[in-house]
Parts: structure tokens; sequence; C-alpha cells
């Protein structure tokens, strides 16, 4: 046989086992996610549930999610800079470290998105970053709202309790509610919106008491933030007012609840309301994450993310891609959401 003939045949032979290996194995561009969240074992308990939705996100799109526990920004700024190093497809970051923490750390993702690796952010936004969120601000005053009216049974007076400082989406949650119940529970009326000090202590506690004990028609606490939440759960129990008064509290992104908090719904002081489910927010993170880094876009419109999520909506006025599923945590469905030591 012609030698041409031979190696033409030989490296059809080779090119053929190369294609029939991508067909049946792992994606040849199998792409790397990196994601940087607070260390589960220093108090983060969302990073273990965040940690399972991206890594069964990852294996549905065939990338290989690295998941690095960072705290500060020191650390987190070295994840994002090994990320860089490994020429990760996106980077997702996420911290519960405040303001000063996000500042640090906006060189290196600034650095990454040089090197055309798109970041991420979910839960607190990061500037720069595509941001990820558990509902919008509409859906998650509204569940806040019917949280607290379905107990109520839509009559009665209530009180919005926040705290001072609180963040400008608080200030817009506390808006929103006034003005949905005004609407759809027209017996419901709204007598104050008061500013707790935020130091979650029983100085604040008793402050909510006395406020209790000045209004004596008062039906309805919400705790508009998370702090805010477990206060007015204490007052209600420690003024023994337990089915007289009711409560629905801001858990962020929950589940799992905590041990009080699983008190506080089991004993009927509060429901608990979390902005979106953490696992179906890890998974949707890295959906969006995998979206980016293979060049796509994301633009106004809904999206078909599947797995546990479903269509999620881009929200172009507020530059983010919110989950859009409040979960309220009752006395009907706390078993499911019980924590694990519980």
């Amino acid at each position: 046989m012609n030698r041409t003939i031979v190696l033409t045949l030989a490296l059809a032979v080779v090119t053929a086992g190369v294609l029939a290996a991508g067909s049946s194995g792992a994606r040849q561009d199998q792409r790397t996610i990196g994601l940087v969240l607070p260390d589960p074992n220093t108090g983060a308990p969302l990073s273990t549930p965040v940690k399972s939705g991206g890594s069964t996100a990852a294996s549905a799109l065939g990338d290989h999610l690295v998941v690095i526990p960072a705290d500060g920004p020191g650390a987190i700024t070295s994840a994002v800079e090994s990320l860089i190093a490994r020429h990760a497809g996106a980077i997702v970051v996420n911290t519960d470290q405040g303001a000063e923490t996000v500042k640090q750390i906006l060189p290196a993702l600034a650095k990454a998105r040089k090197a055309r690796i798109p970041t991420l952010s979910y839960d607190q936004r990061i500037p720069g970053t595509v941001w990820v969120t558990g509902s919008t601000p509409h859906q998650y005053a509204q569940a806040l709202a019917d949280a607290l009216a379905s107990q109520m049974g839509g009559t009665g007076q209530y009180a919005i309790i926040g705290q001072q400082g609180q963040q400008p989406i608080a200030n817009r949650w506390q808006k929103l509610i006034a003005s949905y119940v005004a609407r759809q529970y027209p017996s419901m009326k709204l007598i104050k919106v008061v500013r707790g000090t935020g130091a979650g202590n029983e100085t604040e506690v008793a402050t909510v008491k006395q406020f209790i004990a000045v209004h004596p028609k008062l039906r309805g606490l919400l705790g508009v933030v998370p702090t805010e939440g477990y206060m007015v759960a204490n007052a209600i129990i420690q003024a023994h007012k337990i089915g007289k008064i009711f409560a629905s509290g801001n858990g962020g992104i929950c589940p799992p609840l905590d041990v009080d908090q699983a008190r506080y719904v089991r004993d009927g002081a509060e429901e608990i309301v979390c902005a979106g489910d953490p696992v179906k927010l890890g998974y949707l993170v890295v959906w969006a994450a995998d979206h980016l880094a293979s060049g796509h876009a994301i633009a106004p419109g809904s999206y078909a993310v599947g797995g546990p999520v479903g269509t999620v909506t881009y929200d172009a006025k507020h530059q983010d891609l919110p989950l859009g599923q409040p979960l309220t945590i009752t006395k009907a469905n706390l078993d499911q959401y019980l924590p694990k030591s519980g």
C-alpha cells in the first residue's frame, strides 16, 4: 500500500478516536468556575448549601467547580488572584464582612475582568459584578407583608420595625410594604415605622416590649431586617402576647433556620420569610457564571435555568438576576427547614 495512503488512514483513525472520546467523555472545553465564599467553619452557615447547589449545577453543565473558603480581604484577594492564574472561566465572590472588605477586594476583581474573566457576586452586591439575589424587592416586601396579614386575618394595627443605619434596600422594603398593605389589606393600619438600635440585645427587646405596652390595639409587628426579626419575636414571647400579637421576620437567605428562629416559629411567635433557598441560589449563581464564561451576556429577559430553579428574569432596572422565590416558613412547613442539630 502507498505510504501516503497508510499515513492518511492512520491519521483518520486517530482523529476518529479523539472525536469519539470527546463525544462520549467529558466536555473537551470544560470550564473552571471559581466560587469564593465565607468559610463555613468560621460561622457562615449559608456557604454549605450554596456550595451544594453550585456543585449540582457544575455537574449538570459539565464545569469544574473550584470552591475556595476565604474570610477577610487578604484571603479573598489571594483566592481571586489564584483563580486568575488558573484562567478560570468566571469567578463568583461572596463576603459577609461588610463594606470595607468589599472595597478592599475590588482591585482583584477588576484585575480578573481585565483578564476577560467575568465576575459575579451573590447576596451582597459587589460593584462591577453581575449580582445574583434571592428575590426582587417587590417580591420580598410582599412576602413579608402577606406572612403578617395571613396571621392577622388582614385586619388591625401593625408596625414595621427596622434599625438605625440599615441598608438602603431595607428602606425600600419598608416603603413597598406600606404601600402594598394599604392596597391589598385596607383593614390593616400602619401605626408607626420604628427604628431599633440594631444591637440585638435585651435592652432592645425591652424597647420593643415598651412599644407593645403603649399600643394596646397593636396586632402585628414586622421585623424588616434580620436583627429586628429576632427582636420582635423575643418581645412577643416576653410580653406573653403569643396568639394576640403576630409577627413576620426577615430571615435573610435561608433555610436553614437557626435554633432560635425555629423555636420562634414553633411557638407561634413569628413566621420567618427567607429571601431565597441558598441551595437554589448556589445553582443559579454557577449557572450564571457558566453562561457568562461561555461568552454570552445576561441581558434583560427570561432564562430557562433548569434544575431546581426553573425560569428566572434579569431585572435590568436594578441590574440583578433574582431567584425570585421568597420562602415563608410557618408551623405547617417548619419540619422541612429545621437546623441539622434540631
